[in-house]
Parts: C-alpha cells; sequence; structure tokens
C-alpha cells in the first residue's frame, strides 16, 4: 500500500500543478462572443457570396497563403457551386488571448458532417 502511494504522489502533484498553471493562463471568456461574431459575418458573407464581406473579415496575410474569399467560395459552393450551403455547422472554439482556431462543418440543409473546414482568428490591436 505504501509503494502505491508512493507511486502515485508524483503524478497527483504534477496534476495539481498543471491544474494551477491553467487558472493563471485561462483566456478570457470576454473573447468568445467576439470570435462567434468574426464567424458569424464570415458566414454571412458566404451565405450571400459577398467578396467585399468576406474579406472584411479576412487578414492581408491570407494571400500569402494563395487563399482568398474566391477560394473560400469556391471551396464551399464546390466547382460546379450547386452546393445549398446553410451554415459552418457544429463549430468548435479554440483559443488563447491571441489566436483562435474555429473547426466547424460546412453544411447544407442535411447538416451532414462529412466537410470539415478550420478557420484561424489572431487577436491584433483589440479585434479578432
Amino acid at each position: 500500500m505504501i509503494r502505491t502511494l508512493n507511486r502515485t504522489m508524483p503524478i497527483l502533484l504534477l496534476v495539481a500543478a498543471i491544474m494551477s498553471c491553467g487558472k493563471e493562463n485561462t483566456p478570457s471568456r470576454d473573447h468568445i462572443p467576439l470570435i462567434k461574431a468574426q464567424l458569424a459575418r464570415l458566414q454571412d458573407g458566404v451565405k450571400n457570396k459577398s467578396v467585399a464581406s468576406i474579406d472584411s473579415v479576412l487578414s492581408i496575410n491570407i494571400l500569402k497563403n494563395k487563399q482568398s474569399s474566391d477560394s473560400l467560395l469556391n471551396f464551399v459552393y464546390g466547382a460546379g457551386g450547386q452546393f445549398g450551403f446553410e451554415t459552418f455547422g457544429q463549430p468548435v472554439i479554440i483559443y488563447t488571448d491571441k489566436v483562435a482556431k474555429i473547426e466547424a462543418y460546412i453544411s447544407d440543409s442535411t447538416n451532414q458532417t462529412d466537410r470539415p473546414v478550420i478557420f484561424s482568428f489572431i487577436f491584433d490591436d483589440g479585434q479578432w
């Protein structure tokens, strides 16, 4: 019994240390509505096929990755433009105070989850 306790003690201390460090570095929950708002703006732009609306959310740095509002629209609607886009479904937000990642699905009226998409956001100058 003493041997088991001695083996688990370092593990318990490690878990306690990790938990206490996490509380100090927990990002503000105030970021969540701001990140969701950016996703909603992007979704509205895609739904309306509005290049200007999409561009207002995208960073100029996205061009370095050879992506743009046009490439996003082509990805969402497909080569023939026939996909019945409705929403970026089931979004999961993972974030810190500086960066955020949203994992979602490109969904039509069937809400299938076979078209995953990941968006990255950077918090810069007080804005996501």
